[in-house]
């Protein structure tokens, strides 16, 4: 169990192999850009994040951060993503698609906030 202002990686962390799943709570997702911290994303009972740390083993391109009072976090680790993912193909086909969207969701929040940093840096 987590509670509030629980950081459970931070940007550039080295990835332990491990994507969650949030059985109860809610978490922010924040990403520094520019020296300033921005929440990107809100991440809820149901929800999944981390996942690129199983598929591409990269350090952590945000950092996951507990806002609600408590939150309980399940994981997968590698080698139990592997077995469900030879078990059942359509699980990784499924996540796949999910990733896409996210990463697209993601970049489209990036641009908006380099633009609105601009806009504040104009005299």
């Amino acid at each position: 169990m987590h509670k509030e202002g629980d950081v459970i990686f931070a940007q550039s962390d080295e990835s332990n192999g491990r994507m969650y799943f949030v059985a109860e709570g809610e978490l922010a997702v924040i990403r520094t850009i520019d020296g300033e911290p921005h929440e990107l994303n809100r991440i809820r009972e149901g929800a999944f994040f981390g996942e690129m740390a199983i598929i591409n083993r990269s350090k952590r391109t945000a950092t996951v951060k507990v806002v609600s009072k408590k939150a309980k976090l399940g994981y997968l680790d590698e080698e139990i993503f592997m077995k469900i993912g030879k078990a059942n193909p359509i699980f990784l086909y499924s996540l796949l698609k999910l990733v896409i969207q996210r990463i697209g969701s993601v970049e489209d929040s990036i641009e908006e906030i380099t633009r609105e940093l601009a806009q504040l840096q104009r005299p």
